[in-house]
């Protein structure tokens, strides 16, 4: 009875999730040809301001942008809605039902520290990248006395990731922007180094200082911020390593076992065996994630 209901709920789930999907592609093509419009138009509601769900689309659009990864916010949410549906109803269809309500919730907290250990190695890359640009920023401002012409050459030789943010700077230059309102968009970037030479240069031109010099002391602050922050990473890289290690030890030892042993399979087929499997693979899970988190926060203190 119980799994007739979830197979004719997760059906109709299934159902209004690929609607939703196809409606949210629709809207998105709408509002790109609205953009050439005068008047724009009144948007539908999406699926995602239907449930009231907008705040938590927007909190993953800012991790997705982070982290690098360039998907629109609701339709990965919307996938993994579906994901997770199918998935559950397979479970629950093998007899694993537990497991397959709490598989979705596993999903997310995984894809959640995902996204956040992508944000953080893209901001590392970021400030090396940063590093380098300020050194040739330094140079340029030797032989370029206008601080948007030299900063406009420096950008010239800037790659992705950092040149997203260069480049928005740039065009604030080339629109005819003042110095401070065009160093805004590096705020955005979650540096506190990067936004602190931001506010260095703008005290320094209010100031009259000599701005290479400026550039030199940030370059030798970040080096030693970096070189700090890798010795850092290859500490946790170890203790993670070890996490892993040992979950895939247990993977394996268990598909072994399960391999030679009928025995041991037609225990864990039983109700008792299933919620057992149930429990060991959540608190595995929630264990191993706990630890990871942990070993990131000390590591940032």
């Amino acid at each position: 009875m119980a799994v007739s209901f979830l197979f004719g709920a997760a059906v109709f789930m299934v159902v209004v999730l690929l609607y939703s999907i196809r409606e949210n592609r629709r809207l998105k093509l709408k509002r790109r040809l609205e953009r050439h419009l005068v008047t724009p138009q009144k948007n539908e509601l999406s699926i995602v301001d239907l449930f009231g769900l907008r705040s938590f689309t927007e909190a993953l659009d800012k991790k997705l942008k982070k982290s690098g990864i360039k998907l629109d916010a609701e339709e990965v949410f919307l996938w993994f809605v579906l994901f997770s549906v199918v998935i559950a109803l397979f479970l629950s269809f093998k007899g694993f039902t537990l497991l397959g309500l709490s598989l979705p919730f596993m999903l997310y907290y995984l894809l959640d520290y995902v996204f956040e250990y992508l944000g953080r190695r893209r901001i590392r890359k970021t400030e090396e990248q940063f590093r380098d640009f300020v050194k040739m920023l330094g140079a340029y401002l030797k032989m370029v006395p206008s601080f948007a012409g030299a900063f406009i050459k420096a950008a010239e030789e800037v790659e992705s990731p950092l040149k997203e943010h260069t480049d928005r700077v740039v065009r604030k230059f080339e629109l005819g922007e003042d110095l401070e309102e065009a160093l805004k968009e590096l705020k955005s970037v979650e540096s506190t180094y990067i936004k602190a030479w931001a506010d260095s240069i703008i005290f320094a031109v209010r100031m009259k200082s000599d701005l290479s010099r400026v550039c030199e002391r940030t370059a030798k602050k970040l080096y030693e911020r970096i070189k700090m922050a890798n010795r850092v990473a290859s500490m946790t890289v170890q203790a993670k390593s070890l996490m892993v290690s040992l979950a895939g030890m247990m993977a394996f030892m268990i598909v072994s076992t399960m391999s030679v042993s009928p025995d041991f399979v037609r225990a864990f087929s039983t109700p008792i065996g299933k919620v057992v499997v149930a429990y060991t693979a959540l608190s595995y899970f929630i264990s191993t994630l706990y630890i990871l988190k942990r070993i990131d926060k000390e590591m940032e203190l």
